[in-house]
């Protein structure tokens, strides 16, 4: 396996890992995860019956990658091309998975009715000007194999991650935190790259992606993806080494839930506070609380890419091929082959 195709590898594996460690320990705090596990969730286990994923088997993913999974194959499809049309085939695709009645959001099957075309009941919201609560993170969770696609070019994965994204999710927030994590991601595929290189990269993302993202996205209003990204870098690298105090203190200021500018930004924090390490990064994720699937998924697109599949263990390649039905390494290799 050569080093380019260990990191397309290590994205995806990565991302899929936190997300499906993530599944167990996903709404509760991290006081309530250490007492429902008997401590820090290290390694991927059931989810319980009163969380979200209580439908899931150990390995299981949920939206958080599987949306993913299913742009990057139509993303390959179409030969490594970023298009409205192939965004809008994907999430459609995966309307069709079983997956999609237990883990889709309101904003994406409000948006993939409307690329169905299927008429929506007159809702109490359609008079709002702005759309806040629609700035999510569903935009910047899948948007990771953007990056891998984009490797090394962090200005065209900018404009890929808000193509495939304003499908969904066309609003400033939401698209500027997808444009960081597909930046960063992009960025981390690179030879020879510093974790705070790759962080850099996050923040131009989420800069530019705004800026682009003002000329034809919805406005809405809450604080800069950006600025966020730089406070929790900060909380980071001040408590680099200190596992529990760089976790809390993330959580605690920086939030790690439904919102773009909360879950994006944390993703960079424990990024920071582990100094790029791979599973460091998806266990500070996963025991943070709050969102923390879509975070580890996010955080682990970045970190797998960075450091290669190598840095985690070989047995969960085959268990999420397993559990889930996927060919991460057919994909994998699809990639590579488009990027000679």
């Amino acid at each position: 396996m050569t080093v380019r195709q260990s990191k397309i590898l290590g994205g995806l594996l990565a991302a899929a890992v936190g997300d499906a460690m993530g599944a167990a320990t996903e709404i509760r705090t991290t006081g309530m995860i250490k007492e429902r596990f008997g401590g820090y969730v290290t390694d991927i286990v059931q989810p319980p019956e009163d969380t979200w994923a209580h439908w899931a088997k150990a390995g299981m993913v949920t939206d958080d990658f599987s949306v993913s999974y299913f742009s990057a194959e139509d993303i390959l499809k179409n030969g490594g091309v970023v298009t409205e049309e192939v965004a809008a085939q994907a999430v459609i695709r995966w309307s069709e998975h079983p997956l999609y009645s237990q883990c889709a959001g309101p904003t994406t099957r409000a948006a993939i009715a409307k690329i169905r075309g299927i008429p929506l009941p007159p809702d109490k919201h359609d008079r709002l000007l702005c759309h806040n609560s629609r700035a999510s993170n569903g935009a910047p969770m899948k948007v990771g194999c953007v990056g891998l696609f984009d490797a090394g070019d962090v200005d065209k994965a900018v404009d890929d991650a808000l193509v495939m994204c304003r499908v969904t999710h066309d609003n400033t927030i939401a698209l500027s935190g997808a444009a960081a994590i597909a930046a960063a991601t992009a960025r981390a595929m690179d030879s020879r790259v510093s974790y705070f290189e790759v962080i850099q990269a996050g923040l131009y993302g989420a800069a530019e992606g705004f800026k682009r993202a003002e000329k034809f996205a919805r406005p809405v209003a809450g604080a800069s993806v950006e600025k966020r990204i730089c406070r929790a870098v900060e909380i980071g690298l001040r408590y680099q080494g200190d596992f529990e105090k760089a976790m809390t203190v993330i959580s605690e200021e920086i939030g790690g839930g439904l919102p773009a500018n909360e879950a994006v930004p944390a993703a960079f924090g424990y990024i920071a506070a582990t100094a790029g390490d791979v599973m460091q990064t998806i266990h500070m994720a996963v025991n943070a609380g709050d969102d923390t699937d879509t975070v580890a998924c996010m955080a682990g697109y970045i970190v797998g890419a960075l450091c290669g599949v190598e840095r985690i263990p070989a047995r969960y390649l085959q268990m999420i091929e397993k559990m889930n039905d996927f060919e991460l390494q057919k994909l994998a290799l699809g990639i590579d082959a488009l990027l000679k």
